[in-house]
């Protein structure tokens, strides 16, 4: 259970990091700082793929949006972390789940590009997708850092 706590710890926190580049690089515009902006443009979106939810700002309320969009984002990490906590010990469960997380950033930015993958930026998918394995990486660690009781 110590090991599911700590995973669900790590992911929630990594569920922040889109929304913190987006705070580091206000305001958001993809074109108006060349390619870097892009890049972290299109980072942002995969790093915080609830984000879409701040569309809600027109009904709630700007603060309340961003709140619910961050909040959303955090409980999904989260959500994903307890099941990598409790896949920890099984190399080829917790391997099984980052490798679903990819399918689905994948079908996020098929769905984002449409059809015409002159769009894509290959760049951010590949930092995404390493970002994504950090906190895997640091949850297959917790089985072997775990003291004897």
């Amino acid at each position: 259970m110590r090991i599911v706590s700590q995973s669900l710890v790590i992911f929630a926190l990594s569920g922040l990091a889109g929304p913190l580049l987006r705070w580091a690089t206000w305001p958001p515009s993809p074109t108006s700082k060349g390619p870097l902006g892009n890049l972290v443009y299109d980072l942002v979106l995969l790093l915080w793929p609830t984000q879409p939810l701040a569309v809600l700002e027109a009904s709630m309320g700007s603060p309340a949006a961003i709140a619910l969009s961050v909040t959303a984002n955090v409980v999904l990490f989260g959500v994903i972390g307890i099941l990598a906590g409790a896949l920890a010990r099984n190399v080829i469960g917790l391997s099984s789940v980052y490798v679903a997380v990819c399918v689905l950033v994948l079908v996020v930015v098929f769905w984002s590009v449409g059809v015409t993958l002159s769009y894509l930026n290959l760049i951010a998918l590949v930092v995404a997708l390493v970002l994504y394995a950090v906190p895997f990486i640091l949850v297959s660690q917790l089985p072997r850092t775990r003291k004897p009781q």
